[in-house]
This record gives structure tokens, sequence and C-alpha cells, in this order.
């Protein structure tokens, strides 16, 4: 899809905050609102997920946040991976390369639920296993949420009417 530099900083606006009303994108970006309505609409159906809420965890009561890597046997896999989609404390899950197999996101209200959790991952050919605990989180959801880095993804755009290939 081919998409002009109004339309990039629209998504910024829209990955920003996917509350702002549409007047006020209007007003800050000088698109009129039949136009951002219409472009939603359109970016809805092609490439938009779905509209979600970035919780606090430990302000709800979730005071452990870890991400950890899964080495899995070939075997065990596939079993693997509907068990970890399905659990209720876990919040993310991927795929990925090299040593690893699965990086896993997940909250709980105390340590004994996360050792709880880890002792029913065990029933699973687990070859290797590293836990990351969230101390902080700095930034999250960034890449594309903020207008002023249009320039620095997209410096081909230097004109409104340019156009390119996402």
């Amino acid at each position: 899809m081919k998409l002009s530099k109004n339309e990039i900083k629209l998504l910024t606006y829209f990955r920003n905050n996917a509350r702002k009303p549409l007047t006020r994108i209007s007003r800050e970006t000088r698109i009129p609102v039949s136009t951002i309505f219409d472009k939603l609409k359109t970016y809805e159906k092609l490439f938009i997920k779905k509209y979600t809420t970035l919780i606090d965890f430990r302000k709800v009561g979730f005071d452990i946040h870890v991400v950890m890597l899964f080495k899995i046997g070939k075997t065990s896999k596939q079993q693997f991976q509907e068990f970890i989609t399905r659990h209720h404390r876990v919040n993310n899950v991927f795929k990925v390369n090299n040593d690893y197999d699965f990086i896993v996101e997940a909250v709980f209200k105390k340590m004994s639920e996360f050792q709880e959790f880890i002792d029913r991952t065990e029933r699973f050919e687990v070859l290797d296993r590293k836990d990351f605990f969230i101390v902080q989180e700095i930034g999250r959801e960034c890449f594309l949420s903020r207008p002023e880095q249009i320039e620095l993804l997209f410096p081909e755009l230097n004109e409104k009417r340019a156009k390119i290939i996402i």
C-alpha cells in the first residue's frame, strides 16, 4: 500500500492515542475530519489489528512482571505453544529464532505464582529457559507513535505528494 506523508502522520496520531477525538487530530494536522474518518476506516480494514489499553500491572496488584525465553524440544513445541498462548498469566508470546523458540511475557501477583507457572512448563521438553524480571517500564509501543519520527523514518518523504510503499 502506498501512503503519503500525511497518511503516515495520521498513523502516528492513532498510535499515540487511539481515543483522541478526530476533531482534535484535524486541528493539529490541518487534515479535514471527513478525510481522517475515511482513512481510519480504511486502515482498520487493512492493517490496524485492534485497539487496546496499556495497563500498569503493578498498580492493579501484579508486582511480578517477567519476560522468559524458552528453548523447547522438537516434540513438545506445538503443545507448549498451545499451553502458553492459553495460559491466564501470559500477556504476550512471540515465536523467535536463534537459540530460543519463544519469548513469553507474563504477570503474577506473587513469586509463588510465578514458580507454579514454571513448574507447569516443566511437563514440556524445556531445554533452556532464561527469566528477565521487569524492574521498570521505560518505553512501550513507541514505534510510529510520534509525528516527529516521520522525517527520521521516511526521509524520502519531503513533499506531501511523495509516496512510499509499506
